[in-house]
C-alpha cells in the first residue's frame, strides 16, 4: 500500500480526521507496524496514509482526492458495475479517460496492455487520468499512460463463480458440446481445444490471473505465480471482493477520498439466479484445483480485504454500507423506470441478464445506467487528432 501522495498536510486536497487511541508515550519506539517516515510536523506516517502524532498520541487519517487511477476490469467479477462508477466519476470531475481505439469494445485481450492501444485523444507524451476498460495488466506501459501517483485497484470473485459465469457467457457447452461437469472430467483436453480455436477473449483457466498479466505458459509455474501475487500486492492499493460489493465500494470511496455519492452505483449485467449452474462440492473442488492460480489470488486478497475492513472498523463499515444502500435506493427511485431482460453471450445469445430501463432525460441517471454511451462524446472535445 502506497501512502497518501499529497505534498503537504496544508493543501486543500488533503483532509485529516482524528480518533483518540491509547498509545504508550515516552518510549524509544512506538509499537505500530509499517512505519515509513517522520514528517515535518513530528508525525509518524504509517500504513495507508494513517498518521500517529508522536506528541499527542492521536491517530489521524490523511485523505487525498485522487484523480489518476487504474481500474483493472476483470472478467466475470461484477466489474461492469465498478466500471460505470469510475466512468461517471471521471466525467463529473472532468478527467481524461483512456479508451480503446474506435471500433473496439475493449483493448486487445490476447496481448498485454500497450500505450499505443489507446485512442489518440492526447499527444503521446501526455498522460490520461483514468484507465478502466478491459485489458491485461502491464505496469510499464500503464505507467506511460497514466499520470504520476495513479492509484490501482481491481475486483475479484470466488473462482468457482467466475468459471461458472465464464462457461455460461461464452457458451462453452455450445462450442465443444460438453457441459460443465464433463469439462472437468478432462479439463486439460478441453482447455487446449479452446485455446487452439483462439475464439475467446481469454483462456478457459485462471481468467483473473490472466487479466493481471500472468501468461498461459506460466499457469503451472509456482515460482512465477508467487512472484506475480507479490507484485500485485505491492502495486495495487485495493482488490475489491465481488461478494462484499458494498463494503468494497466504501473502501474505494476511502481510497479515492471522494463523496459517498461518487461511489453510488447499480449492479449491472447481473444474471437471474435460476440460470446459474447448480454445482455439487466435488465439481466446485475440481474448479478450484484447475484454476489454482486464481484460487491463490482470491484467498490471499480475501484475507487482505478482511484486514482492511477490520482496520476501517466493523461498526463504522456497517453504518457506511447502510448509508450507501439508502442513497442507492434514492437514485433508483429517481432513475429507474423498470427492468428489462436482455439476452447476451458470445456466439449464442441465451445468457439472460437484468437491464435497467432508465430516465434518459436526466444526465445524472444516464451516467449511472450507461455512461459508455456518453464517453466518446465526452472525450471528443479534448481530442487532438482523429482516432483511428
Amino acid at each position: 500500500m502506497r501512502p497518501c501522495r499529497c505534498s503537504t498536510f496544508a493543501t486543500s486536497a488533503c483532509y485529516v480526521t482524528a480518533a483518540i487511541v491509547v498509545v504508550s508515550l515516552g518510549l524509544t519506539s512506538v509499537y505500530l507496524s509499517d512505519v515509513i517516515k517522520y514528517t515535518e510536523n513530528s508525525m509518524l506516517l504509517i500504513g495507508a496514509g494513517e498518521i500517529i502524532n508522536a506528541s499527542t498520541g492521536v491517530t489521524e487519517q490523511e485523505c487525498c482526492h485522487q484523480k489518476n487511477m487504474l481500474f483493472l476490469k476483470t472478467h466475470k467479477c461484477g466489474s461492469t458495475s465498478v466500471y460505470h462508477t469510475i466512468v461517471r466519476y471521471g466525467i463529473k470531475k472532468g478527467l481524461k479517460i483512456a479508451l480503446p481505439k474506435r471500433g473496439r469494445r475493449m483493448f486487445p485481450k490476447w496481448l498485454l496492455f500497450q500505450r499505443n492501444m489507446v485512442a489518440p485523444f492526447l499527444p503521446d507524451e501526455d498522460r490520461y487520468n483514468i484507465l478502466c476498460d478491459h485489458t491485461r495488466y502491464n505496469k510499464a506501459e500503464i505507467d506511460k499512460t497514466l499520470g504520476k501517483g495513479a492509484v490501482r485497484f481491481s475486483i475479484i470473485r470466488d473462482p468457482v463463480n467466475v468459471f461458472e459465469s465464464y462457461y455460461k457467457y461464452y457458451k462453452i457447452e455450445n462450442r465443444i458440446r460438453v457441459n460443465l461437469t464433463t469439462f472437468y472430467e478432462d479439463p486439460s483436453h478441453y482447455f487446449y481445444l479452446l485455446l487452439k480455436s483462439k475464439s475467446l477473449d481469454l483462456p478457459a483457466r485462471n481468467p483473473m490471473m490472466y487479466d493481471f498479466g500472468l501468461e498461459v505458459s506460466d499457469f503451472d509455474n509456482k515460482t512465477v505465480i508467487e512472484r506475480k501475487l507479490k507484485s500485485i500486492e505491492k502495486e495495487f492499493d485495493l482488490l475489491m471482493i465481488a461478494k462484499h460489493f458494498d463494503e468494497s465500494m466504501i473502501l474505494l470511496q476511502q481510497l479515492l477520498c471522494c463523496a459517498l455519492d461518487d461511489v453510488v452505483g447499480f449492479k449491472i449485467n447481473s444474471r437471474f439466479d435460476n440460470l446459474k449452474e447448480i454445482m455439487n462440492d466435488s465439481l466446485k473442488q475440481k474448479i478450484r484445483e484447475w484454476n489454482w492460480a486464481d484460487q491463490l489470488l482470491y484467498e490471499r486478497f480475501h484475507r487482505i480485504f478482511y484486514t482492511k475492513v477490520q482496520r476501517h472498523g466493523t461498526s463504522k463499515m456497517s453504518k457506511a454500507v447502510s448509508q450507501l444502500q439508502r442513497k442507492r435506493e434514492k437514485y433508483k427511485a429517481r432513475c429507474v423506470d423498470g427492468i428489462n431482460v436482455k439476452n447476451i453471450g458470445k456466439k449464442v445469445k441465451t445468457a439472460k441478464i437484468l437491464v435497467y430501463k432508465g430516465n434518459s432525460s436526466d444526465h445524472e441517471c444516464q451516467l449511472l445506467l450507461d455512461p459508455k454511451e456518453l464517453i466518446w462524446n465526452y472525450m471528443s472535445p479534448i481530442s487532438v487528432k482523429q482516432s483511428s
